[in-house]
């Protein structure tokens, strides 16, 4: 039988069994039923497969799959690819240094930055901004999904629609202590057609960050992810609109916890470009560290 080489990558930490896990995988000669398969098999949030890009002046393609669908980017399984690439020294990155990539997604083509110094890897990966809808209309219907009282939702930022849907509270209590109604916001996502729910506050577990989330995605075979690197472009522009986030020299950078809630602590770089008081670019990245080195069967 054919044997893969994967691995296991702990994301947005350097600790292991914390931050958010992914699978990273040579796709050059798995089909794509047999990614939804291993995806499957490894049953983690996501597993990035590494293929070649047929574009030109682009490097790799990047492709994602949940246990259950491919989705059309993950931040996490993204840095995992890296971390790994790095790691063994692959896309030129056998000596230390900043390498800078052009990636193949779904979502269209993403910059990516590794820097890799006496032994640690670092990564960031830029991502697409999107339009903001104000979404007032759903707090009462988010009351009974996320068995929050609607006293405990924060008044200076709005509930907002993008890709994902945003959810202010105040406190870091209400954070930790909440409990989806998983069935029903499956079905309140999968109508309205998006891909996922993130709630965030500003109270944080340490003083040198700026906002802690969680981020549900039921509907998509993700129950709870432990750190979502995808959701930190939109919640970035959330907090600069609402006052949170220091300029300097038309950037705004901070650091972003999730995970800790259901012991997966993770944390993020966060960096917003503004230019005439509007955001214009967004990266986000951090540290991993490899787990696990394997092989895998494939059926032939």
């Amino acid at each position: 039988m054919p044997r893969i080489r994967i691995k296991h990558v702990d994301t947005f930490t350097r600790t292991p069994h914390e931050g958010n896990p992914a699978g990273v995988v040579d796709g050059r000669n798995v089909s794509e039923r047999e990614m939804q398969l291993i995806a499957r098999e490894l049953n983690l949030s996501e597993t990035a497969f590494i293929l070649p890009s047929s574009k030109q002046n682009v490097h790799v393609r990047i492709r994602a799959f949940t246990p259950t669908q491919e989705v059309p980017f993950c931040g996490h399984a993204m840095l995992a690819a890296f971390h790994s690439l790095a790691e063994d020294g692959k896309m030129g990155m056998a000596m230390a240094g900043k390498f800078e990539y052009r990636v193949e997604t779904a979502l269209g083509i993403l910059p990516v930055e590794v820097n890799k110094n006496d032994g640690q890897i670092s990564v960031m990966m830029g991502l697409k901004l999107h339009s903001l809808e104000k979404a007032p209309q759903l707090r009462v219907e988010l009351v009974r999904l996320l068995d929050v009282a609607l006293s405990e939702f924060d008044a200076q930022f709005p509930v907002v629609k993008s890709d994902y849907l945003y959810v202010p509270v105040k406190r870091l209590h209400t954070l930790f202590n909440m409990q989806p109604d998983l069935l029903a916001l499956s079905k309140f996502l999968k109508v309205r057609r998006l891909g996922g729910l993130c709630v965030f506050t500003t109270e944080t577990v340490e003083r040198s960050s700026a906002v802690h989330s969680r981020f549900f995605a039921p509907h998509e075979g993700i129950n709870e992810d432990p750190v979502t690197g995808s959701s930190h472009g939109t919640l970035a522009a959330c907090l600069y609109a609402g006052g949170m986030l220091k300029l300097d020299d038309g950037k705004c950078v901070f650091k972003a916890e999730q995970g800790d809630a259901i012991g997966r602590k993770g944390r993020l770089t966060v960096e917003l470009d503004v230019d005439d008081e509007k955001p214009v670019a967004v990266r986000v990245g951090g540290t991993a560290v490899t787990i696990l080195e394997a092989e895998m069967l494939l059926n032939d």
